[in-house]
């Protein structure tokens, strides 16, 4: 065991003054906490306002590009404006004629006049116009067809192909005629073998009778028909209207002839479905037959 050293009683110091409190300790303030001395530091705090409100930079893009992308768009499309507005005063500043004092109109007012009464002025067209021919209604009624090949399918327009029309009054197509079987009487027909009504007029007279033309028009027909006609002819007279002469004995027109009132076209004979020398005198308004005598007295 060593021996314990020898302790010395030492004075005890008082840091602080014998009292019955101790004095409260003073904290620093907040701007003496800041402060930061020189010969510590040199850096500068930096100093941050903050923002009311936070912009993205994608909104501000935007917003940079698109007025010019607009400005490259509404140039183009001003000056092109700016060029079909000088073109139009000038058309409606020029006159279209210099003829006559007050039938010199412009184009413009022509274009106007075109839109308002569906037509261009008078002075535009050398002459009138002729309506080109147009299919009859039967095509859309289903009463009748039209666009076929044979004597039933090609029908009459409203204005002929050749623009020859008919007056209006139809003649007796055979002279010294007898009527052997009126329009509508039911009679066998053989191309179907059924019973149905007349279609037209049987005017009987001596083989050979020279058949003539009911009215003036155009031949859009001949040659034999199948249901039972023979050797026939259908001419167009306009405004839908035709005439078919059956059982010739022979014709003397062709398709696309213009023939007038009166006018030979073939012969009475016995051809086709017949059982002795007649006529079949047939009237057709959109290509559908009606009684013959509306249009014409017979025999």
């Amino acid at each position: 065991m060593f021996p314990e050293p020898e302790r010395e009683d030492l004075p005890l110091l008082s840091l602080y003054p014998v009292t019955d409190s101790l004095p409260a300790p003073s904290m620093p303030s907040v701007t003496e906490s800041l402060r930061t001395p020189s010969s510590l530091t040199t850096v500068k705090l930096p100093t941050i306002i903050p923002a009311e409100k936070k912009r993205a930079r994608r909104e501000r893009s935007e917003e940079s590009v698109a007025p010019q992308h607009r400005r490259k768009i509404i140039f183009p499309g001003v000056l092109l404006g700016g060029v079909l507005v000088i073109a139009l005063v000038t058309l409606l500043a020029s006159p279209l004629s210099s003829g006559q004092e007050g039938e010199a109109q412009s184009l413009g007012q022509s274009v106007v006049n075109w839109i308002t009464n569906g037509q261009v002025d008078h002075y535009l067209t050398t002459s009138q116009q002729i309506d080109p021919p147009t299919a009859t209604p039967a095509l859309l009624t289903g009463e009748g067809y039209c666009g076929g090949t044979d004597l039933w399918g090609t029908c009459a327009t409203a204005v002929t192909a050749s623009g020859v029309m008919g007056t209006g009054q139809m003649q007796r197509p055979i002279i010294g005629s007898v009527i052997t079987q009126a329009f509508a009487h039911p009679e066998y027909q053989t191309w179907c073998g059924c019973w149905r009504p007349h279609t037209g007029i049987d005017l009987a007279a001596p083989y050979g009778t020279p058949i003539m033309a009911a009215d003036s028009g155009q031949v859009i027909w001949t040659g034999w028909d199948w249901s039972g006609l023979g050797w026939a002819v259908k001419i167009n007279h306009g405004h839908y209207i035709a005439t078919i002469y059956g059982h010739l004995s022979r014709f003397i027109v062709t398709v696309g002839q213009n023939v007038t009132k009166g006018q030979v076209i073939g012969y009475e004979g016995s051809t086709g479905a017949s059982t002795g020398p007649h006529l079949h005198f047939m009237v057709m308004v959109n290509n559908i037959w009606v009684n013959p005598i509306l249009y014409v007295q017979l025999p």
